[in-house]
């Protein structure tokens, strides 16, 4: 066996506001030299035009692209044939309003139900899916307590909050 090799995989993004709530998002991805235009938006009931989906929505999408990419991943990793495969995720959170205050958001959690359509063994397909789980930049993100920094532009420059 090798040693082991690390890299960095580096996203970023601009958002700029567009509307009542929209906000219109270019995603760089710098290492591949790729770009994306995206968009959030809230319901006329939160104060937005739903004309995008809201930002939630990609982070469950992401969580199950992710571990679909991943499953795929490994799959030609350790030579298992795949039929047909689909997640369903589901992410859960609370909004908690205080009268007189703004709302906290409190998150409660993810499902993923994995169903995989293939002839090998149920061990190959479960160790399959625990490696695809411990790929997935996603379910990582969102597992481990990671720090989120914040830094506010002010006249005199940036502010770390």
């Amino acid at each position: 066996m090798g040693r082991e090799r690390s890299h960095d995989v580096v996203f970023e993004a601009q958002a700029v506001s567009a509307g009542r709530m929209r906000n219109d998002i270019t995603v760089h991805w710098p290492q591949m030299g790729e770009s994306w235009q995206l968009a959030t938006d809230e319901p006329p009931g939160l104060g937005g035009d739903s004309s995008a989906p809201p930002p939630l929505a990609y982070i469950v999408a992401g969580l199950a692209g992710c571990l679909m990419t991943n499953i795929r991943m490994m799959a030609a990793h350790f030579e298992v044939p795949i039929e047909e495969l689909r997640v369903a995720a589901r992410a859960e959170w609370e909004r908690r309003v205080t009268p007189g205050a703004p709302h906290r958001a409190a998150t409660r959690g993810f499902l993923l139900d994995i169903e995989i359509d293939s002839d090998a063994e149920d061990a190959t397909v479960l160790r399959l899916v625990e490696a695809a789980r411990d790929g997935c930049f996603v379910e990582d993100s969102l597992t481990e307590a990671v720090q989120v920094s914040h830094r506010l532009k002010l006249g005199y420059g940036w502010q770390e909050l």
